[in-house]
């Protein structure tokens, strides 16, 4: 584990342009991921309660980026998050994944494998002290650092409230570049994604 401030020549330019960029950085794992420019790592991000589809687009998302050297970032949430980091690392890509715990607090519990084979493969980052707990308020200030890491935001399956749009609302903030797959018009799942279509993404 490496804590990685501003002064670093480790530290992603692309959080400085956060109103409030992370300081420092944990980081365990391959630290030379963050040294891909914005514009070589995208994030894949969706809701926990993923559809069959949606599962099925963002591992077809992951392979297609990985196969052509682009770095995935998400969240390591269950769902569309894991189905993404998961696809990354069997095509054999980069991915990172940032934690609203310690940077070496597996969260949820049940993702500690696949936590561990990214901080083997990949690169795992959070702003918080190691061995924080997740608490009230840390996921969406995670979100931020996920929008901020890449050039390009894309929601899978995301329902109207949900950590999904709340990363792809603070990529905007900072005029990134959002898209969104299309669901069915009456899917809850593809509400919030359908609606960020709507307006433009």
């Amino acid at each position: 584990m490496r804590e990685i401030g501003r002064g670093d020549n480790a530290y992603p330019r692309a959080l400085l342009d956060l109103a409030r960029p992370p300081e420092p950085l944990y980081a365990i794992g391959d630290e030379s991921i963050l040294g891909l420019s914005a514009n070589r790592l995208v994030a894949i991000v969706g809701t926990r309660d993923a559809s069959p589809y949606g599962v099925r687009v963002a591992a077809a998302l992951a392979e297609s980026f990985a196969a052509v050297g682009i770095g995935v970032v998400s969240g390591l949430a269950r769902g569309i998050d894991s189905t993404a980091h998961r696809a990354v690392l069997e095509a054999g890509g980069k991915t990172i994944a940032v934690m609203g715990t310690g940077v070496d607090v597996p969260y949820p519990a049940g993702h500690r494998a696949l936590h561990a084979e990214i901080a083997e493969k990949g690169l795992v980052v959070s702003e918080n002290e190691p061995g924080m707990p997740a608490v009230k308020g840390c996921f969406p200030r995670r979100n931020r650092i996920i929008a901020g890491l890449a050039r390009v935001t894309i929601v899978v399956e995301a329902p109207y409230k949900s950590g999904a749009i709340n990363t792809a609302t603070q990529a905007l903030d900072m005029g990134r570049v959002v898209a969104a797959v299309p669901g069915p018009i009456d899917s809850p799942r593809s509400a919030g994604a359908n609606l960020l279509l709507r307006d433009g993404a």
